[in-house]
């Protein structure tokens, strides 16, 4: 599940990738009827293009900042420009803190139903076609794990760990996230940090997709033979200029196009995705974001989060915050 690979891995971790990323920029690809096709669908995605917004409403102001949470050495360049925000706010919000996921562990101990599918209800062994089933077991076998445990996982988090992409190694992974760089230069500036939710519950998110479509993702990400690099490499790209919007429907347009699966069927199940890791956790956070006190603060989330319908940016906008794009 390639959404999942990108927005979470700065929960999860390593994939334990170190192949080489071979990925070019899908957007460099496009006919001049697909970059018309983007050019008018675009449009219909607000607050589409920006890293960096202020949220203004009386006398407060409200940074959003979009972030990617693995690293990347021209970070280093935006965190320049923002080092004066973060040093000027009275307080910063990120998804989770660093604090929160040392806790992670523990949080999983607790609450094994993130990562495995409850008593009770089918496995993976009954899930799955039988030709299906056995692809996966020696693909997961490499790796250790027998069959019993792997009837009962997450199929998101087998997705994860059976990730081909080689753009998980040491050029990503070399360098901090941006939010753990925003966190740490705020608690070397004094500025309290504050997070959006538990630690855990992205992952949440991911197990509360039903069972039988992450099922069929799973199936797809295991039968597809595309170069998952190019996804990767074209959402960084297009991250860092502030156009993630652009990448993310290129990734709708392009995901699984090698296997015999309609469009609409990747549609529906990408949307399901954002729904839930993206969608209703930003409805979650904006009671804790009004709720900060302070006339400055500083909001710092995957850039995922920002741009749409359901984006925090429009949430805040339909609450009567007046919204200006600043320098990123």
């Amino acid at each position: 599940m390639l959404r999942a690979l990108i927005l979470c891995l700065g929960l999860l971790g390593t994939t334990g990738v170190e192949a080489r990323c071979t990925g070019t920029d899908l957007r460099t690809r496009l006919t001049p009827e697909g970059e018309a096709l983007l050019a008018r669908e675009i449009k219909k995605v607000p607050f589409a293009y920006g890293n960096h917004w202020i949220a203004t409403k009386g006398s407060q102001r409200i940074h959003l900042i979009g972030t990617q949470h693995t690293g990347d050495s021209r970070m280093r360049a935006v965190m320049r420009k923002l080092t004066p925000v973060i040093q000027s706010a009275d307080a910063v919000l990120l998804e989770v803190t660093a604090k929160q996921l040392a806790t992670l562990e523990d949080t999983l101990r607790e609450t094994p139903s993130i990562l495995t599918i409850p008593k009770g209800s089918p496995g993976l062994d009954k899930l799955m076609e039988p030709e299906e089933w056995q692809m996966l077991s020696l693909q997961m076998r490499v790796q250790g794990v027998n069959e019993q445990v792997l009837a009962r996982m997450q199929p998101w988090f087998i997705s994860m760990n059976l990730s081909r992409s080689g753009c998980g190694g040491r050029g990503l992974f070399a360098y901090r996230g941006l939010d753990d760089r925003i966190e740490l230069l705020a608690a070397r500036a004094g500025v309290p940090v504050g997070s959006l939710e538990a630690v855990g519950t992205g992952m949440s998110s991911l197990s509360a997709i039903p069972i039988r479509d992450q099922v069929k993702l799973l199936v797809l990400d295991m039968k597809s033979e595309l170069n998952f690099d190019d996804q990767v490499v074209t959402l960084s790209n297009a991250y860092f200029e502030e156009r993630l919007a652009e990448a993310m429907l290129i990734e709708d347009w392009t995901l699984y196009r090698d296997l015999n699966v309609s469009r609409k069927e990747v549609s529906r199940l990408l949307r399901q995705f954002d729904t839930h890791i993206l969608d209703k956790r930003n409805r979650a956070w904006m009671p804790v974001i009004q709720r900060t006190k302070g006339k400055t603060l500083v909001v710092a989330v995957g850039a995922a989060h920002l741009p749409g319908k359901a984006g925090l940016l429009n949430l805040l906008k339909q609450r009567g915050y007046s919204l200006s794009r600043a320098e990123f």
